[in-house]
């Protein structure tokens, strides 16, 4: 019996070290979720402006952001996958997507409505990149931040100039 109290508090003391660890990656956890979200979002108008975009900046735009998201969103996948982070499939989420999509294809005014969601879009992005590349409890997702900010910056000035009616 004696000797299974420290077996016993050694397991107790595993699982409260393991109850504090679990937390410190929920952040990161909401990250990888809300960064996917958010560039599977913008991928999904950009793909409609190809289609539907009046304007050769409008079409211009939605090319180099597929390009980039894809990457991105290649590249977080790859990390989110190897931290054990890649959110499960949220059918939800892509329902309202379609929905949404189905809406900005029908609009009067396609270009106006895709510049206005896509600014707001690169907005959000860059606020919820900017919070975890100035996180120091994980480098390497540190490190993915800081990497992709300056073309999620690019992003969101080409966007803010679409709205402004100016060529990006």
């Amino acid at each position: 019996m004696a000797a299974r109290i420290p077996l016993l508090l050694f397991a107790c003391l595993c699982c409260i070290g393991l109850a504090h660890a679990a937390p410190a990656s929920e952040p990161h956890a909401t990250f990888v979720a809300s960064a996917l979200a958010n560039s599977q979002q913008q991928l999904a108008r950009a793909r409609l402006a190809l289609d539907h975009g009046h304007t050769t900046a409008v079409r211009d735009q939605a090319q180099g952001l597929i390009d980039q998201h894809q990457r991105l969103q290649e590249d977080l996948r790859i990390l989110a996958r190897r931290k054990g982070l890649l959110p499960p499939r949220d059918e939800t989420r892509e329902a309202r997507a379609t929905q949404a999509r189905e809406q900005l294809a029908n609009s009067q005014r396609f270009d106006r409505d895709y510049a206005e969601a896509q600014l707001a879009s690169s907005r959000q992005a860059v606020e919820l990149f900017d919070r975890l590349a100035g996180d120091g409890s994980d480098a390497e997702l540190q490190r993915f931040a800081r990497h992709w900010q300056p073309q999620l910056y690019h992003q969101r000035e080409i966007a803010q100039q679409l709205v402004d009616g100016e060529k990006p």
